[in-house]
């Protein structure tokens, strides 16, 4: 019934909007318009990369900064130049790059080496206490950043890194300005940092918009666009009605309830899929009946393909684990699936702790929607447990702060929480060691406990044989399912609706990119 009154409703606003301008006016030619509105559901809090490390980050960064190295998303070649040109392995532990020369910034500064210090600095990221806030623990092999000459540095690392080249593509590590960060109080620089990308930053309000203007002197072509509004519009009827009438170019995050609605506008369509971010479910082992034989049984009981079915129309898939197979020589094909086995479930249940201690009801805490699907994905995996005889409890939370609270000793009282992994790049250190090594989540705040998943993982992040890591890689691979941290559940869709004359494409990930080398004039 709600998503029967959520159509009507767009559709309700949608035929008024077209008879009214905007509908009409969008409708007029198939020509690009020179101005985009995109309709997002958040924004950062701030534009400084370095802090927030955050989905809502990810989907505007590429339009403001450039990083040193890029991966190459529309080919799936790997790594690409951005501001360096070229690079070279010294060793295992140094990697010299050669920048691109002739780059200005937004504020007409010209581009060298002394940005890529400051960028890498402890004053701004790698200190103890930075103007970040928090200490970046994304590189903690990093051990110092050297001037060459203005066009050359060298990235040296504490112990040998096989990932030296894909860390510098991540949002985090985008190019700013030295100069203008060294001028600015940080209190002013992180509403409006400047960068090298092709659009800069004309106005910024965190609740309602990012507006960024083409920069006309980008270093990678002209950008397609003159001006780029970035609106924030939560609900999903409202940025379907505003795709619909004209007032939005691009939507993101549409179920797939209301693919039909978009599609059938001779104007608009859907594009887009499943992306490199799996979704979990973590669970807690603080718990003292959150044992090996309840985790297993969690896991065994989820129908994936019925998610899948049921929920994605069959639009998205199951990961082998948390990989992908833009890994390259790294992907691991024979690694199964996650199994769906309700007898081995209950088996599994019956040997628990849980059941010994009456089958407590477990406490499954969730956000309105917060990942796509998040409510009805949540409902279909209760049901599920359900029949194996596993009592779960769905309570709905306003933040993030709801669903992490704690007690006196500060450890989070929920059982099941919802969670995502982003692959960054592409390499299983990006992936699966980036999200579950020993400092993240799963054993920070839940209490994993899996050396032999930690002591495969410094094999992984560590050695240059492809051959050594590939082999930690698979171990790995069985030990996460065999001592499971979370629930596997589907590799994330995300799905845009946009107008037909927008010449843009989606990535397969977070990343939107309005830059002229996805968006040709």
């Amino acid at each position: 019934m709600k998503k029967f009154l959520l159509v009507c409703l767009i559709a309700l606003i949608a035929v008024s909007a077209f008879a009214g301008g905007s509908g009409e006016k969008a409708a007029k030619g198939s020509a690009m318009p020179k101005e985009i509105t995109v309709a997002i559901p958040a924004l950062p809090a701030t534009m400084e990369p370095g802090k927030e490390v955050l989905v809502s980050m990810y989907r505007v960064f590429m339009n403001v900064y450039d990083n040193l190295i890029f991966t190459d998303y529309q080919n799936n070649t790997g790594m690409m130049p951005g501001l360096a040109e070229s690079w070279k392995q010294i060793d295992s532990q140094t990697l010299e790059v050669y920048l691109r020369k002739g780059v200005k910034f937004h504020n007409g500064t010209d581009f060298n080496a002394d940005d890529v210090l400051v960028t890498f600095s402890q004053e701004r990221l790698f200190g103890e206490k930075p103007a970040v806030g928090v200490k970046d623990k994304n590189w903690p092999s990093l051990k110092e950043v050297q001037k060459i000459d203005d066009y050359t540095v060298r990235f040296i690392t504490s112990k040998p890194d096989p990932t030296m080249v894909q860390i510098l593509s991540l949002p985090c590590y985008s190019i700013i300005s030295g100069e203008d960060f060294k001028a600015t109080p940080f209190v002013d620089w992180q509403f409006k940092p400047i960068g090298t990308g092709p659009y800069k930053i004309v106005d910024f309000d965190a609740e309602d918009h990012l507006i960024v203007e083409k920069n006309p002197e980008y270093w990678g072509g002209e950008p397609a666009f003159d001006k780029i509004t970035f609106k924030v519009v939560k609900e999903i009827a409202a940025r379907i009605a505003g795709l619909q009438s004209g007032d939005y170019q691009v939507i993101c995050d549409v179920p797939t309830d209301f693919h039909a609605t978009v599609n059938a506008d001779p104007r608009t369509e859907i594009i887009g899929g499943p992306i490199a971010v799996a979704r979990t479910i973590y669970m807690n082992m603080h718990k003292p009946y959150m044992d090996l034989h309840l985790r297993k049984a969690l896991c065994y009981s989820i129908d994936r393909d019925a998610l899948v079915r049921d929920l994605w129309n069959n639009m998205v898939d199951v990961p082998h684990g948390i990989q992908y197979k833009d890994f390259g020589d790294m992907y691991v094909a024979e690694h199964p699936a996650p199994k769906y086995d309700v007898e081995e479930a209950k088996k599994e249940l019956a040997q628990s702790e849980y059941v010994k201690m009456g089958s407590p009801e477990l406490v499954f805490r969730i956000m309105r929607d917060y990942y796509p699907g998040e409510v009805d994905t949540s409902q279909a995996c209760v049901e599920m447990w359900k029949k194996v005889g596993i009592n779960v409890k769905i309570e709905v939370c306003e933040n993030q702060q709801q669903v992490n609270a704690t007690d006196a000793n500060k450890i989070r009282t929920l059982d099941l929480r919802n969670t995502m992994h982003n692959t960054l790049y592409p390499d299983p250190v990006g992936g699966l060691w980036r999200t579950f090594k020993p400092s993240y989540d799963a054993t920070r705040y839940y209490n994993w406990d899996s050396r032999k998943f930690a002591e495969y993982g410094e094999i992984l992040s560590t050695s240059i044989d492809p051959a050594e890591r590939k082999a930690a890689l698979k171990a790995m691979l069985i030990e996460w399912d065999e001592n499971p941290p979370a629930v596997m559940l589907y590799n994330t869709p995300m799905f845009y609706g946009k107008a037909k004359d927008i010449q843009w494409k989606s990535y397969p990930c977070y990343f939107m990119d309005f830059g002229p080398r996805n968006v040709k004039k």
